[in-house]
């Protein structure tokens, strides 16, 4: 499992973002979608936690290390959702699908908001992904290499849910500690289309995650590519 380079990681992430935000201010031709920005705002969140909870597993001296460390893991599990949660907002397209309808077609209004969300979604699972794979890689150095795939499966799994709460039942990370009706609305979720959605939306995010660690680590052998070149030098 390779080490990323955080700061151009830092950086790229940024920039696409405030291209994306870019684009959106260009193409916008209405408020409606201005959530969109709120929902990268939130994407970004578990992308920061992650970071912090790097820092802390790096310092070899600190006070409370573990304890910190538990309370920010938490953290970022909670806000993970936030980060795959843009997806669903294409939904809205057919929320608004008359609006786009112009003499019988599609205007170009529906295909500049189509790919508008598209890249504001491609933000939420990068940031998602990268956030993942610092906190597998913690959990890595930590235990072991099985382990460490486990909690990510689990945590794909929880995120699904987080989407159902927050798509199905309007629910905000911060609900879980602010809402005092939250037991209720959880029990209300405890059926077979809801425990199929969690399945579903959890294996979509964990194969993109694996997509990205495969991108990462790489897919080829260098090795072999320098006993290729080698050989060719020779002939």
């Amino acid at each position: 499992m390779k080490t990323l380079n955080h700061w151009y990681l830092h950086l790229f992430l940024i920039l696409l973002s405030l291209s994306t935000i870019g684009v959106y201010f260009l193409f916008k031709n209405q408020t409606y979608y201005e959530f969109l920005l709120w929902n990268l705002f939130l994407a970004w969140i578990p992308y920061i936690l992650a970071v912090i909870a790097h820092f802390i597993h790096t310092r070899k001296s600190m006070i409370l290390k573990k304890f910190i460390l538990i309370v920010v893991g938490l953290a970022w599990l909670l806000f993970l959702p936030n980060s795959p949660y843009v997806i669903t907002d294409f939904i809205h397209l057919t929320i608004l699908k008359d609006s786009y309808v112009q003499k019988g077609a599609l205007s170009f209004t529906y295909w500049y908001d189509f790919f508008i969300i598209f890249l504001f979604a491609w933000n939420g699972l990068l940031l998602g992904c990268s956030s993942m794979y610092i906190i597998q890689k913690i959990w890595k150095e930590r235990f072991n290499h099985f382990v460490s795939w486990l909690i990510i499966a689990l945590t794909a799994l929880l995120s699904g849910y987080g989407i159902l709460l927050g798509r199905e039942y309007r629910l905000n990370s911060w609900d879980a500690l602010l809402n005092n009706g939250i037991l209720e609305i959880l029990r209300e979720t405890l059926h077979q289309e809801a425990f199929v959605f969690c399945l579903l939306v959890g294996f979509v995010i964990m194969t993109v995650y694996i997509t990205f660690y495969v991108l990462v680590n790489g897919i080829g052998s260098s090795r072999n590519s320098s006993a290729y070149t080698n050989e060719k030098t020779r002939r």
